[in-house]
């Protein structure tokens, strides 16, 4: 498909959707809305996430803390703690892989708090290694 017949056919689908979205109940527009919020909440991880039950230290620029990675991705994790943290926050990871004898240490920054714990982003770029360790950990559950 050429690239003028592309946008015009978008534009037709959008201007489609705004119709039909412009006849729904309040009701349903409300509904429809909250569909759109959990896509977008599914949608921004660019990674595929396994869940699991790995140690993990990590240390804050004044603190270091022990709890549970509770799942894993090639981009970040998400640690179960009730200890308070803010976003933004940098943090040292050192997280252990029992069934691969091995560790994996990486810097993050908190991208998410919640009451049961923290979701952290990888602020560097994985080492091929780094990439391999996750790649197995994922692949092994």
């Amino acid at each position: 498909m050429k690239k003028k017949e592309s946008v015009e056919s978008e534009r037709q689908l959008t201007e489609r959707l705004v119709k039909a979205v412009s006849m729904l109940s309040i009701e349903r527009k409300k509904m429809l809305d909250e569909l759109i919020k959990e896509w977008e909440r599914l949608d921004y991880r660019e990674d595929f996430r396994i869940s699991c039950f790995l140690a993990v230290d990590y240390s804050t620029k004044d603190r270091l803390y022990q709890d549970f990675v509770n799942n894993l991705s090639r981009g970040g994790v998400f640690i179960e703690t009730s200890a308070p943290f803010q976003m933004g926050q940098t943090v040292s990871l050192t997280i252990s892989v029992p069934f691969l004898d091995k560790t994996l240490k990486v810097a993050g920054t908190i991208v998410r708090t919640e009451r049961n714990g923290i979701g952290v982003q990888f602020v560097k770029k994985l080492t091929p290694y780094q990439k391999e360790l996750i790649h197995n950990a994922i692949t092994h559950k």
